[in-house]
C-alpha cells in the first residue's frame, strides 16, 4: 500500500514538473537574426507539451538560422556563397541548390532579370545611383561579361561560372528559404498556429492570438491588410523608396541583359503563394519585370495573388489580381 501511494505522489509530482509550469497553449515570441535580417516567431504551444519546450524551439530556431547563414550568408566569411564567389572549388549543399534552382527556374518562366549577379552594375553606377551622369557604355559593356543568372550553371553539386568575377547574391529569394525552414521546424514540432516573419517575408498558419486570422499590413506606408491562413507572403520595393533623375522613377534593380538601371513607375510588389521561397522569387521577378510586364504576367497565370504599387498622376495606385482582396485598415494586430 506504501509502494502504491508513494508511485502515486511521485507520478503527480512528475506531472506537476511536467506540465505544472508548461508554456502549452500559450503564445511565444522568438527572435532574431538570419542572413544579416531580423526575424520573429509568434507562435502557440501545442497543448501537452515539457516545460523546456519554449527552450527547445529557441534552440532549434538558432540551428535552422545557423544553417541558412552558412549555405547563404554574405555576412558569414566561410559560408558556400562566399566561398563560390570566391571561386573556391566547394560543393553546395540542399539549401544552397535548392534556392539557386528556384532563381532560375522562376527568372526562365518569367523572363526577369533577377539581382542575383547585378552587384558589379551596383558599384558601377554607385550608392543611390550617385554616378548616373558619368557612366559610360563602354564601362557597362565590361561589366555586362560577368552579369547574368544564365552564365551560373549548378552541375553534380558543385558551381560552374563562365566568368570567375561572377558574384552570387541570393538574399531575396534566401530570406524566403528561412522562413520556409523555420515553418518546417515549427510544424515537425506540432505547432499549428505561428506567424513568422523574415524580412519583408511572413508566413502565417492557423490563428493569431485573438484566435482570428492573422493579420499582416501590405507596407509600412500603406494601410492595406491582408489576411493570412496557412498562406506565405512576400514584399519586394518601397512605396517611397525610388529614385528620380531627369523626371524618370527607377527601381533599385538593374536589367542584367543592357546594364542600366529599370525604369518603372513600379514601387512594390505583393506575393500570396503556399511557400515563402516561391513567394519571394515572384516578388523580385515582378519588380524588375516592371508594371506593364508584371500585369501581361498575371493575366495569363491567374493563379498567382499579386498586388502592384506603382506611381501614377502623382499618386501611388495599387493593381491588385482578382484573387486576393486587401483591406484597408488604420490599426495593424499581429
Amino acid at each position: 500500500m506504501k509502494r502504491i501511494v508513494l508511485l502515486t505522489i511521485c507520478l503527480a509530482g512528475y506531472l506537476a514538473v511536467l506540465t505544472g509550469c508548461s508554456p502549452a497553449g500559450k503564445y511565444r515570441t522568438v527572435n532574431g537574426v538570419v542572413m544579416g535580417y531580423s526575424f520573429k516567431i509568434v507562435y502557440q504551444a501545442p497543448s501537452y507539451v515539457p516545460w523546456t519546450f519554449e527552450s527547445d524551439i529557441r534552440r532549434a530556431a538558432r540551428r535552422c538560422t545557423q544553417e541558412v547563414d552558412r549555405s547563404l550568408s554574405l555576412y558569414h566569411r566561410n559560408s558556400i556563397i562566399n566561398n563560390i564567389n570566391n571561386n573556391k572549388d566547394l560543393k553546395t549543399d540542399t539549401i544552397f541548390e535548392t534556392v539557386l534552382l528556384k532563381a532560375k527556374e522562376v527568372s526562365e518562366l518569367t523572363g526577369a532579370f533577377l539581382n542575383t549577379t547585378t552587384g558589379p552594375l551596383q558599384d558601377l553606377w554607385g550608392y543611390n545611383m550617385s554616378n548616373y551622369q558619368h557612366v559610360s557604355a563602354e564601362e557597362i559593356a565590361k561589366v555586362l561579361d560577368y552579369t547574368g543568372l544564365w552564365r551560373v550553371h549548378l552541375k553534380e553539386g558543385f558551381v560552374e561560372k563562365e566568368d570567375p568575377r561572377i558574384r552570387l547574391n541570393l538574399n531575396a529569394l534566401g530570406i524566403g528559404y528561412a522562413a520556409d525552414y523555420l515553418a518546417d521546424m515549427l510544424e515537425r514540432n506540432q505547432v499549428v498556429n505561428y506567424m513568422i516573419e523574415v524580412g519583408k517575408v511572413v508566413k502565417c498558419k492557423g490563428v493569431n492570438p485573438a484566435g482570428t486570422p492573422w493579420r499582416i499590413q501590405a507596407d509600412q506606408a500603406s494601410n492595406d491588410v491582408i489576411y493570412l491562413t496557412d498562406k506565405a507572403m512576400s514584399i519586394y520595393g518601397s512605396l517611397f523608396n525610388f529614385r528620380v533623375r531627369e523626371g524618370k522613377i527607377f527601381n533599385n534593380l538593374f536589367n542584367a541583359k543592357t546594364g542600366y538601371p529599370i525604369e518603372d513607375p513600379l514601387l512594390s510588389t505583393l506575393i500570396v503563394s503556399g511557400n515563402c521561397l516561391d513567394a519571394a522569387a515572384y516578388s523580385v521577378s515582378f519588380y524588375s519585370m516592371g508594371l506593364e510586364q508584371s500585369i501581361s504576367f498575371l493575366e495569363s497565370h491567374s493563379d498567382i495573388q499579386a498586388i502592384l504599387f506603382y506611381y501614377q498622376d502623382d499618386q501611388i495606385k495599387t493593381h491588385a489580381t482578382t484573387n486576393i482582396t486587401p483591406r484597408n485598415e488604420i490599426q495593424y494586430f499581429p
